[in-house]
């Protein structure tokens, strides 16, 4: 397994491409023999998500390789899950409840206030599965409440909301890096369940409400 991993910061156009090149050689392997890509593809940052789409698809497209997007909710849990984000300050972890399943709350931020939530259920052997998958608010959703854990036993991951419920516990730490490594049992495991995708579906994840702004049909717009 070869990995590269940095942050960065808004250098991905520049810098994406030459750690692929890299990661290539040291692998040693070219890219057209390419089999299968896992990409992160959002909800999130809008350029970010576009690039890791274009990216994925040209790969694929000289490779004929397939593809699998991945939402980036599941990213953010499983890179946690990986390094043991939410285990860094045990006295912060939440109770587990009596039937041994963990839930997860990923927030991921958008604007201002604004804020993509999803849900997941965890078992004890560490199968994963959505419970409400991503979508952008900016005031605490009603099937929060419908969830089948009590709120102060939600794990919560990523930045917390002002408007969302305090008694939901959240790792200490804010800050989780995307792994890679965490995901790629997950690419392989669609995959292998046939939900792989051909190279030009490799498209951005968007969800009602991504974009701010709104047409506005009171304007009469008028030639002479």
């Amino acid at each position: 397994m070869f990995c590269r991993h940095e942050k960065l910061f808004r250098r991905h156009n520049e810098q994406v491409l030459p750690m692929l090149d890299d990661l290539y050689r040291e692998a040693g392997i070219a890219v057209c023999d390419t089999e299968l890509i896992g990409f992160g593809a959002g909800p999130g940052s809008f350029t970010g998500v576009r690039i890791a789409a274009s990216i994925a698809q040209g790969i694929g497209m000289a490779s004929g390789a397939m593809v699998v997007p991945l939402p980036g909710s599941e990213i953010v849990l499983r890179s946690a899950l990986h390094t043991n984000l939410w285990n860094i300050d045990p006295g912060n972890a939440a109770p587990s409840p009596a039937d041994g399943l963990r839930y997860w709350l990923t927030v991921v931020p958008s604007r201002a206030d604004a804020f993509y939530l999803a849900a997941y259920e965890q078992t004890e052997e560490g199968a994963l599965s959505l419970l409400h998958d991503d979508r952008l608010y900016t005031d605490a959703p009603d099937w929060l409440a419908a969830l089948p854990v009590s709120l102060p036993e939600l794990n919560g991951l990523g930045p917390r909301p002002d408007w969302l419920d305090e008694t939901i516990s959240f790792a200490s730490q804010t800050e989780n890096d995307m792994n890679a490594v965490a995901m790629i049992e997950r690419v392989r495991q669609v995959h292998a369940s046939g939900l792989s995708k051909p190279a030009q579906m490799a498209l951005p994840i968007y969800v009602e409400g991504d974009s701010p702004w709104r047409k506005n049909d009171a304007v009469d717009v008028r030639t002479t």
